[in-house]
């Protein structure tokens, strides 16, 4: 059985949290209620898609530890800040990064409150990050969880734009031309022409940074974004959206 069996999330930096959570809905997404990260100054919110999920990462309280994630911001902007594989065993993901030659570390536990309306719940995680942190192009670990029904409910798992999941991430060539090899490389990926395959996702070079997402119905998903006063492309067999504020990269919903 492959260490890494797929995307398990998309992370996005995002300036204003709340703004951020906003424009998502325009987009025609459901969006969970706020996390906060135990003991840090970072919270979230996530997109549940049928199998993967997109965070929008902000910092909630400046004066508390936010692992670098202010300074990303005012140096780079909002946009792109990593991705989490998924794997059902976080210690074989760990030997995984180990063997693709980018040095493996021990497995770590994470935790985080879900503030529902009921109360709050604290979903728990064990990840495994790579010992170099710059093989793979961008920040990635691999996450295992311990309490998936906390994470997700059919009511967030349905979007007005339709949306399954997430089928690709372009990066930039610069970029990607540095990362593929060492992807290519993980237990449980596979090189397709010029990209990697892991499960049902793909990482390839694009143009732009640009998130591809399944969409069940380009008809929805036009309509929702005509509902948001989201400005877009319609081009045969997909809608493009241009990046915007609490995105920073361009979206592509695929029929």
């Amino acid at each position: 059985m492959a260490a890494i069996t797929g995307l398990d999330h998309v992370i996005l930096a995002v300036s204003a949290l709340d703004a951020a959570r906003d424009t998502w809905r325009r987009l025609g997404f459901t969006v969970t209620p706020r996390g906060r990260h135990i003991g840090w100054g970072t919270a979230n919110y996530c997109v549940m898609l049928e199998a993967d999920y997109i965070e929008l990462l902000g910092v909630l309280d400046p004066s508390q530890f936010d692992n670098g994630l202010g300074e990303r911001l005012a140096r780079g902007g909002e946009g792109l800040l990593g991705i989490a594989l998924a794997t059902r065993s976080a210690d074989s993901a760990a030997a995984a990064f180990e063997a693709a030659g980018a040095g493996g570390e021990p497995a770590r536990d994470l935790a985080r409150l879900l503030d529902l309306p009921e109360g709050p719940v604290q979903p728990s995680f064990r990840l495994a990050y790579p010992a170099r942190r710059d093989a793979f192009g961008l920040s990635l670990f691999a996450t295992e969880h311990r309490t998936p029904a906390l994470l997700r409910r059919p009511e967030w798992e349905r979007h007005a734009n339709g949306a399954t999941g997430i089928l690709r991430l372009g990066l930039p060539a610069p970029l990607a031309d540095s990362a593929l090899a060492a992807w290519a490389a993980l237990d449980g990926a596979r090189q397709d022409g010029d990209s990697v395959v892991i499960g049902g996702f793909a990482l390839g070079a694009g143009a732009e940074p640009m998130l591809h997402i399944a969409t069940g119905d380009l008809d929805a998903c036009e309509a929702a974004l005509r509902a948001g006063h989201v400005a877009h492309a319609r081009h045969p067999g997909e809608v493009r959206v241009p990046p915007l504020p609490g995105t920073g990269l361009a979206l592509r919903f695929a029929g």
